[in-house]
C-alpha cells in the first residue's frame, strides 16, 4: 500500500494545547464570518487526508511569513481532526497548482493572505490580517469548493489594557495561530464514526 507521510500529534498534547489555545484567543471581532460552499457535501465525504498548498501572499508589501501561517493551519487542521499531508510532502508533488502524487488527497486548503499588519504589534499587542481560505475536493485546486470563508480579524495578545506582551516573546506564530484557528472555528469538526459509516462495504 502506498505510504504517505501525515502529520501527527499526540492525542493528550494535542487535546491541552486545544484547551490552553482555546483560552488565549482574545480577538475583537468574534461575530463568525459566512461560510460558503457545498457543506452537504463535505459532511457526506468526511475527507482524512488534505493537502494545504503553498501560502499565496496577495499584500502589497509581500512580507507575510509564509511557513508560519501554513504551519498554523496544519496544526489547526489536526485539531479539527483531519490529517494534513505533510508541507514538503505536498511540495515535492505540487505543479500549476495542483498535487500530483498518488493517491491524491481528499481534499486541498488554499489560503490566500490579502492584509497582513503587525505594525502595532509591539506597542498595543494588536494585529490586523485578512485572508481567504478554500477547501477544495480533490487534488486540483478546479475540483469542487466544499468549503470557503474569508476572515478579516484582528488578533490581540495584549493584556486588556492596551498593554502589549512581554518583549522578547515569539508572538508572530502565536498570532498567526490564533488566526488560523478563527479561520477554522466553522469547518465541521471530521467525524471519524461517519467517515467510516460512509466507506462502501467490499462484498
Amino acid at each position: 500500500m502506498f505510504a504517505r507521510k501525515t502529520v501527527r500529534i499526540l492525542v493528550g498534547v494535542l487535546l491541552a494545547s486545544l484547551t490552553a489555545s482555546a483560552c488565549r484567543a482574545t480577538g475583537k471581532d468574534q461575530d463568525s464570518p459566512a461560510v460558503r460552499g457545498a457543506i452537504t457535501r463535505l459532511q457526506e465525504l468526511q475527507p482524512t487526508d488534505v493537502a494545504v498548498a503553498p501560502i499565496r501572499d496577495l499584500t502589497d508589501s509581500q512580507r507575510v511569513p509564509l511557513e508560519v501561517f501554513r504551519n498554523a493551519f496544519v496544526e489547526t487542521l489536526i485539531e479539527r481532526r483531519y490529517s494534513p499531508l505533510a508541507p514538503d510532502y505536498v511540495d515535492a508533488n505540487w505543479v500549476e497548482a495542483s498535487f500530483k502524487g498518488t493517491p491524491p488527497p481528499d481534499g486541498i486548503l488554499v489560503i490566500a493572505v490579502k492584509e497582513w499588519d503587525p505594525g502595532h504589534l509591539f506597542s498595543t499587542g494588536k494585529v490586523a490580517a485578512t485572508a481567504d481560505i478554500v477547501l477544495f475536493e480533490g487534488g486540483d485546486t478546479t475540483g469542487r469548493v466544499l468549503w470557503q470563508v474569508t476572515l478579516k480579524h484582528e488578533v490581540d495578545l495584549s493584556d486588556g489594557r492596551g498593554h502589549p506582551p512581554a518583549a522578547g516573546e515569539d508572538l508572530i506564530p502565536k498570532v498567526v495561530r490564533q488566526f488560523a484557528q478563527k479561520a477554522l472555528q466553522e469547518l465541521p469538526m471530521r467525524d471519524p464514526v461517519a467517515a467510516h459509516a460512509s466507506v462502501p462495504t467490499v462484498q
